[in-house]
């Protein structure tokens, strides 16, 4: 099951035993519940980012129409070649376009799913018990190692060293760095989501065992059934 919501608020470790915090559970709490359970970040996606994916589109439509014209004038084997090179690569742009729209950061109980095309790198999770820090940055000027377009990819940044980036806007990065690399991502409401990532990944370095999961399953069920109104809660008041 999987819960949309914007930014999350986690509970104190799994040690705590007393539940009667739980009514002030903010929306977003239930993320250290059950293994089925995720809460998924959708970013804002930039105006300009997109506009340039769409001028490109238009441009190579364009190109492929010119190609086109050019064959019907003088059919030429250079001419087909260059026309299946175009339409290649309208189709490329065409899939980040749509791969932008459908980018994803999703919180689960063991990891952080950053979703992303298979053009930049594809689907990375990153196990939240590796994860060492998390920090505001400003989008920095780097090195495309490899990837396609400013959408994202493996990136060299001067001070900071290689990260895959998944981004879809300028003003909400998160850089994360984690014991097997570094991520850098545009979750919205980039504040909240650093302090709900770094909240799961100490409750998931504290937590283990049967008691603990029982006790994290205890509060997602409360705080599912105390916002039933904004979350699609498979539990009922009479549980």
């Amino acid at each position: 099951m999987e819960t949309h919501a914007s930014s999350i608020k986690l509970v104190p470790p799994c040690e705590t035993s007393n539940l009667t915090h739980v009514p002030h559970l903010s929306l977003t709490q239930v993320l250290a519940g059950r293994t089925k359970m995720s809460v998924v970040n959708k970013p804002d996606v930039s105006r300009s980012l997109a506009r340039f994916h769409v001028a490109i589109i238009v441009f190579v439509a364009a190109l492929s129409l010119l190609f086109v014209y050019l064959f019907l004038q003088s059919p030429q084997i250079g001419i087909i070649i260059g026309l299946i090179v175009i339409v290649a690569v309208e189709l490329i742009m065409v899939s980040l376009v749509v791969s932008i729209y459908r980018t994803t950061y999703t919180l689960t109980q063991k990891e952080l799913v950053i979703r992303a095309s298979i053009l930049i790198g594809g689907t990375k999770r990153v196990p939240l018990e590796t994860v060492e820090s998390a920090e505001r940055t400003l989008i920095p000027f780097g090195i495309r190692l490899f990837g396609a377009s400013a959408y994202g990819g493996y990136w060299y940044f001067p001070n900071v060293g290689r990260a895959f980036v998944a981004m879809t806007n300028f003003k909400d990065g998160l850089l994360i760095k984690a014991q097997h690399g570094m991520y850098l991502i545009t979750p919205k409401n980039p504040e909240s989501f650093k302090e709900s990532l770094m909240a799961s990944a100490e409750s998931e370095k504290r937590c283990a065992g049967e008691a603990c999961n029982h006790h994290i399953s205890n509060l997602l069920r409360q705080a599912c059934i105390k916002h039933r109104t904004s979350l699609l809660c498979p539990y009922s008041s009479s549980e």
